[in-house]
């Protein structure tokens, strides 16, 4: 009789943790590289899903994962393969730039903050090897695309996964004669961008060349061995680490746009799961 109470109990108390979640296990994937996974775990920490140590900032890994109510699986998978691996993930933190490109960014569930740390501090920019920063033709380029013309194009174009920066009123030089601008980007969005603001530079004599590189390390190394004049395809922390790591000597001239982190239905659809 003992025997038979105490099974009663065990499966009573397994049907409870199975009806609070408790034994429920909501596979997360984020991207498997230090600059954008801490970033990922932080949007999580934001809505609620899990609670990171104190200070772990844009840094966080998964060993800084202090609370995990929901016993969420974090699946961290390169950030190009993310949307591909929706289909066995209950859902995906997916940069904006491969969202876009993967045509999903309509599925959005929520987004970060356009005032979040992490938005302000992953802005991309346009950069050239150091001494080309005031060429004319770059100039003209970076005056352009902060025009407001440009980033209203941008802030409709995205559906909220590529978000401009603000317009600024910078002055375009006088170029006499047609030069030539060649500039590295990766697909979605940049060179889609710069295809917009092609006949635009046209208008003032730039002939804009786009170069598209489906990595991130040659539009860097093309750059800095002079085969293209400029790129638009990363964000300042990763040109940081790429000058201090490869001894490169590149910098950015401005900050365009900003692509908002997001978290993506797979086989889940709904956030309303971590509000049980």
């Amino acid at each position: 009789m003992k025997k038979l109470l105490s099974l009663a109990l065990v499966l009573v108390l397994a049907l409870s943790l199975a009806a609070c979640g408790g034994s429920a296990s909501y596979k997360i994937g984020i991207p498997n590289d230090a600059t954008n996974g801490g970033r990922a775990l932080m949007l999580l920490q934001d809505l609620g899903i899990l609670t990171l140590t104190e200070g772990a900032g844009l840094s966080a890994t998964e060993n800084d994962i202090a609370e995990n109510p929901y016993n969420v699986e974090i699946v961290p998978l390169e950030a190009a393969n993310l949307p591909i691996s929706l289909p066995d993930l209950d859902f995906a933190v997916i940069n904006g730039n491969y969202a876009s490109g993967a045509g999903i960014g309509d599925q959005v569930l929520v987004t970060e903050d356009a005032e979040s740390v992490a938005a302000q501090t992953y802005g991309n920019v346009l950069c050239v090897k150091e001494g080309n920063e005031n060429s004319p033709a770059v100039q003209a380029l970076l005056a352009v695309l902060m025009s407001e013309e440009v980033q209203n194009w941008i802030a409709d174009s995205y559906n909220g996964v590529v978000m401009p920066m603000g317009a600024q009123d910078l002055e375009i030089p006088e170029i006499a004669e047609p030069v030539s601008l060649n500039v590295g980007a990766s697909p979605s969005p940049h060179a889609e961008i710069l295809e917009y603001v092609q006949p635009i530079l046209a208008e003032h004599n730039v002939e804009l060349t786009i170069t598209e590189f489906d990595d991130y390390v040659m539009p860097n190394t093309s750059l800095e061995d002079g085969s293209i004049d400029a790129n638009y395809f990363q964000h300042q922390p990763y040109l940081d680490d790429f000058n201090a790591e490869n001894g490169t000597h590149i910098v950015s001239v401005g900050t365009i746009h900003y692509e908002p982190m997001g978290v993506y239905p797979g086989k889940s659809d709904s956030l309303d799961v971590f509000s049980k």
